[in-house]
């Protein structure tokens, strides 16, 4: 019988803590962070001596604490203008999938102009981005006193750093300005032009990876807030003054040790806790072991290779189909006979079939999307290399035929494909 809403008792006290979009949950502190927002606060402080705040450009990988850090320095310093009087405006700027500056200035525009006339107003179109950095100009003179304009994965304007050189630049009247770009690229600075690179990267500030033991006070934060019966003990908020009552004793360990192993990512790192979290509270069985956590990052990890693939092109999952096929049934994963299979396949579902030097570049852009390994080797004595294709370490066979199943063309040739 399908279970019902509400039908079941709960693990969560507060299930939003678990989730990593820091827009629907913000951490009131980053205590592994505390020398980074040091640096955030130091270049924010003039602010409070009626100066000018420093530009920043913040670098790291994903999942460091960037935005979160970002977020709760700008915060503050706005509680202090708050309480003060004095005149700031922070505006957060989400510069993802804005490839050009031109289209970083419409929603820059757009932003400065709801700080004044409240939020519905449509982004500018059919200006040059002369005209709108003027528009800018224009609404920094009529907002005054200090503005702070965070540019969050700035990297996203890729070469075009218009806005940049015109920004760092811009000296309106009766207001002062400070530029934060928040970016996953350890190289975009040097990218830069070298007049953008001296008058922008004033301070700079790198976010380094998490080790195991920071993960592990990371989650013991979030658990304590989002799970019941799980509490610190002697007001030390840390993994080894946690206790709970629905955690096994080595399932933070374990979330920690896996997160830290790839990428040292706080989010994944969370978002693995919380999908582990969902299995056991489904189950009803009042505990969150470590069974759960493996669950849980191979249904992560089937789920976004199902992704991966379903945006691959017809003929990149005909190549990868030949490669599971020869895994399963034992064969050689040798290009020459990848490539046999492949026009057989492609003569099946009438598909345009490539010459082997082109298939051997679908097999390749797929090694290069980590769902498949490559081992070249000699043939023997005088003849030539090979190249030997085989899935990627992680890569179930079972996910890949259920992804390349949902394909409307490849989908007809799986099973016959597989166990031929």
């Amino acid at each position: 019988m399908t279970q019902g809403f509400g039908d079941r008792d709960t693990i969560y006290e507060d299930i939003d803590v678990l989730e990593a979009d820091v827009g629907k949950y913000k951490p009131t502190d980053l205590p592994e962070r505390e020398e980074e927002l040091d640096k955030i606060h130091m270049a924010l402080r003039p602010v409070t001596m009626d100066g000018s705040p420093r530009d920043i450009l913040v670098y790291g990988p994903t999942g460091q604490g960037k935005t979160a850090g970002v977020q709760l320095k700008s915060e503050q310093l706005q509680e202090w203008a708050n309480q003060e009087g004095v005149q700031l405006e922070i505006i957060h700027l989400p510069c993802k999938g804005a490839d050009r500056s031109y289209h970083v200035l419409t929603r820059l525009v757009k932003e400065l102009r709801e700080v004044r006339k409240g939020q519905g107003v449509d982004e500018p179109s059919g200006y040059q981005r002369k005209r709108l950095f003027e528009m800018v100009l224009n609404e920094l003179e009529t907002i005054g006193g200090t503005v702070i304009i965070i540019l969050d994965e700035i990297d996203a304007i890729g070469e075009d750093d218009y806005i940049l050189y015109e920004l760092s630049r811009a000296n309106p009247d009766d207001v002062k300005i400070g530029i934060i770009g928040i970016t996953n690229d350890l190289q975009f600075r040097n990218n830069l032009d070298a007049d953008v690179r001296s008058s922008l990267g004033q301070r700079e500030i790198t976010f380094n990876p998490y080790n195991a033991n920071h993960l592990q006070n990371i989650l013991a934060r979030r658990t304590a807030q989002a799970l019941r019966d799980t509490h610190f003990e002697d007001g030390d908020e840390d993994f080894t003054h946690l206790k709970s009552g629905v955690l096994e004793d080595g399932t933070i360990p374990l979330t920690a040790s896996l997160a830290a192993q790839e990428t040292g990512d706080a989010r994944q790192a969370i978002e693995l806790l919380s999908y582990a979290c969902d299995l056991a509270d489904d189950e009803g069985v009042g505990m969150v072991g470590e069974r759960h956590v493996r669950a849980a990052k191979e249904e992560i990890e089937r789920e976004a290779l199902i992704d991966t693939i379903g945006a691959e092109t017809t003929q990149r999952k005909i190549a990868l189909l030949t490669v599971v096929s020869a895994e399963m049934n034992d064969a050689t994963g040798e290009t020459t006979a990848l490539h046999q299979l492949y026009s057989d396949l492609c003569e099946y579902i009438d598909a345009n079939e490539l010459k082997q030097h082109t298939f051997r570049e679908k097999l390749n852009d797929l090694v290069h999307s980590n769902v498949l390994s490559k081992d070249r080797h000699g043939r023997g004595r005088g003849q030539g290399m090979s190249n030997m294709y085989t899935l990627a370490g992680d890569v179930n066979p079972r996910s890949v035929l259920d992804a390349l199943e949902d394909d409307s063309r490849v989908g007809h040739i799986v099973e016959a494909c597989v166990f031929s």
